[in-house]
């Protein structure tokens, strides 16, 4: 029994800790503003790790007019935090970005917020920051059209 307890014991400070370590959760939406489906696409590191860790998952096709929300908390530091994603209808593709890092300055730590939308192919990209809280998670939205 003393064994057991010691496990659930370990578990239990392995969980807190990990908790402890999170970087503030961001909450994405993204929003199809196009006449037809887009595709997922995942070009490098930041956009993989944001899919592998996201809940739910990034849809991989997102229809015309169609919304999806994921959010996004890392376990790295809890002075950061950041959601990547890429969308491409073939021709036209929408790089998105939030990013959340906490800053020293004058020995003062200031919470600093970024977002991207970086179109090609003549997409028109947006990309907002919002719903700042106390513990500073966020909300962004992005859009594609």
């Amino acid at each position: 029994m003393k064994k057991l307890t010691r496990i659930l014991c370990a578990t239990a400070s392995l969980l807190a800790a990990g908790e402890a370590l999170a970087g503030p959760p961001v909450e994405v939406t993204f929003r199809n503003l196009g006449t037809g489906p887009v595709t997922l696409e995942l070009t490098n590191a930041n956009e993989t790790s944001t899919y592998q860790i996201a809940k739910p998952q990034p849809k991989q096709v997102v229809k015309a007019g169609e919304t999806i929300m994921i959010k996004v908390q890392r376990l790295v530091s809890p002075d950061t935090n950041g959601a990547m994603l890429r969308y491409t209808d073939g021709r036209r593709t929408c790089a998105f970005s939030t990013t959340f890092v906490m800053m020293m300055s004058g020995g003062i730590k200031l919470p600093k917020w970024n977002k991207t939308a970086t179109p090609t192919g003549g997409a028109t990209c947006t990309a907002v920051n919002s719903g700042f809280a106390a513990n500073y998670a966020w909300k962004a939205e992005f859009t594609m059209k």
